[in-house]
C-alpha cells in the first residue's frame, strides 16, 4: 500500500495528505515528527535523502517534492476532472496549481514561519520577511478572487488538483491571523471545501493537531 510521510504543519505535506484524501487512494499516513528531529534518522533518509516532508513509497518507488507526489498519485488513481487527460484543460490545471505553488504557498510560508515556527525553534521573527510575504499575497489574492467570482471553484464548478494548492497556501490564514475580508469569494470558497468529507477525514483546520481552536 502507498505510504505517505509528513507533518501536520508542513503546508506541501497537507497538499498530499488532502490530494490522496479526495481521490480516496489507498494509503497510510505516517506522521514525522519534526521537533523530534525524525526526518533526519536513517531510515528517513532512505525514503527522502532530502530529510523534508512529504514523501511517499510505494512499493520500493520512492518520491519527495508534493507537486511530483500529487501528479504521481493523480495518474495512478486514473484521469478525472480533478486533473484530466486532456491537453488543454490539464495545462490549465497545471498553471494555476504552478502559480499557487511558486507564489502563494512561499508568501504564506514567510509569515507562517516568522509568526509562528521561529517562536517554536527560539529564533527571532523577521519583520520584513513577513512584510515581503504580505505584499506578495497582496499582489496576487485579487486575481484568485476575481477566478472565484466567476466559478464556484478556481477552474469551474469542480474542484481540481489548483484548488488544493491554493487552500493548503492559505490554511495558516487564521492562526497568522492573516485578513482576508477583501476577498470575499475566496473566503466562500474555502468554507465551502473545508466543510467537505475529504478535507474533514484529513483535520478540521489547519493546526487542529495542535488543539489550536481557530
Amino acid at each position: 500500500m502507498l505510504q505517505v510521510y509528513g507533518h501536520f504543519m508542513s503546508m506541501p505535506a497537507n497538499k498530499v495528505r488532502l490530494c490522496v484524501s479526495y481521490l480516496k487512494f489507498p494509503h497510510d499516513y505516517n506522521h514525522v515528527d519534526l521537533q523530534k528531529g525524525e526526518h533526519q534518522t536513517p531510515e528517513y533518509l532512505e525514503i527522502n535523502p532530502a530529510g523534508r516532508v512529504p514523501a511517499i513509497n510505494d512499493d520500493g518507488f520512492k518520491l519527495s517534492q508534493s507537486d511530483a507526489i500529487c501528479k504521481y498519485v493523480c495518474a495512478l488513481s486514473g484521469p478525472s476532472s480533478f486533473y484530466p487527460d486532456e491537453l488543454q484543460e490539464k495545462a490549465r490545471v497545471d498553471e494555476w496549481n504552478s502559480f499557487a505553488s511558486a507564489h502563494i504557498m512561499p508568501a504564506m510560508g514567510r509569515i507562517f514561519f516568522n509568526k509562528v515556527v521561529a517562536s517554536l525553534l527560539g529564533e527571532p521573527s523577521d519583520e520584513a520577511s513577513i512584510a515581503t510575504g504580505e505584499a506578495m499575497l497582496a499582489r496576487d489574492l485579487p486575481m484568485f478572487e476575481a477566478k472565484l467570482q466567476e466559478n464556484d471553484y478556481l477552474l469551474g464548478d469542480h474542484i481540481t488538483l489548483a484548488d488544493i494548492t491554493f487552500l493548503v497556501g492559505l490554511e495558516p490564514a487564521e492562526m497568522v491571523q492573516l485578513d482576508l475580508s477583501a476577498y470575499p469569494a475566496i473566503i466562500a470558497w474555502r468554507k465551502t471545501i473545508m466543510a467537505r468529507d475529504f478535507y474533514q477525514r484529513v483535520h478540521m483546520h489547519f493546526g487542529a493537531e495542535m488543539g489550536d481552536g481557530t
